[in-house]
């Protein structure tokens, strides 16, 4: 009778420790599909209960300066999907010195947003000597909004279409290929 009892017993915790083992690997699969393709709780839809007349307005005007504080706040925080928001439907993307990469998707720009993680962190200040600099020795860098990194030389420029959404970003692991 005992030794039925162990069975049963260790026949049981194997299973269980079998079923936590394969809800842990779901788990991690289904986080990885979402870091993927997160939701898209930005953009909410109207409810079947929302008036006629009412606009459909997901967001209030988005203005240069809310683009701009929204693209230093979140490379700051290495928080490149904060930038889809203000992102066009296609960006111009440049990896400077490479083949890559011409128009993306915003989930795809994110992707790419790992270029500039070693520079991190970056000043966005436009007053700068070198940012000034480059922005009048380029025209390609003329009217973009220019990150320089702190500790290394990587730069981040980006462009902004007439609504005031992320239209191109061009990356560099070093601002001084500019300084021709």
């Amino acid at each position: 009778m005992n030794k039925l009892l162990i069975s049963s017993a260790l026949i049981l915790i194997i299973i269980l420790i079998s079923a936590l083992g394969y809800f842990i690997f779901q788990n991690q699969k289904l986080i990885g599909q979402l870091s993927k393709n997160p939701p898209a709780a930005e953009s909410p839809t109207p409810t079947p209960a929302s008036s006629p007349t009412q606009k459909a307005s997901p967001s209030p005007e988005i203005t240069v300066a809310i683009t701009q504080n929204a693209i230093k706040t979140n490379i700051a925080a290495k928080n490149y999907q904060g930038l889809i928001p203000y992102m066009a439907s296609t960006i111009e993307v440049i990896l400077q010195s490479t083949e890559c990469c011409g128009a993306k998707t915003p989930a795809e720009v994110i992707d790419q947003m790992s270029y500039i993680d070693d520079g991190l962190p970056f000043n966005f200040d436009q007053n700068q000597d070198t940012i000034k600099n480059l922005k009048a020795k380029n025209s390609e860098l003329s009217g973009k909004f220019i990150g320089i990194s702190v500790s290394k030389e990587h730069l981040v420029a980006f462009g902004l279409d007439n609504e005031n959404k992320i239209a191109d970003i061009r990356m560099s692991v070093s601002w001084k290929l500019f300084s021709y």
